[in-house]
């Protein structure tokens, strides 16, 4: 069990590792370097994969936000 402000701390600490992540995907996406000793077919995949990846952190770090915004507005104290 913890606390709420503990929860909180732990929710917006995992919504920091979502927007800290998805710079990094991108970054990659906008890299020619990073994918030109790599054959089209396979560019194109991990292109796919990390725009997969940033849109999916992206999504989480809403629903990270929503959560804590729940909690916060929440009487409860221990979870």
């Amino acid at each position: 069990m913890m606390t709420k402000n503990e929860l909180i701390t732990r929710l917006k600490d995992l919504h920091n590792e979502e927007e800290m992540a998805i710079p990094i995907y991108t970054k990659h996406l906008e890299s020619a370097l990073f994918l030109s000793h790599i054959k089209p077919d396979a560019r194109r995949e991990i292109e796919e994969m990390l725009l997969t990846l940033a849109m999916e952190s992206e999504m989480h770090a809403k629903m990270f936000e929503a959560a804590i915004k729940k909690i916060q507005e929440s009487k409860l104290d221990v979870y």
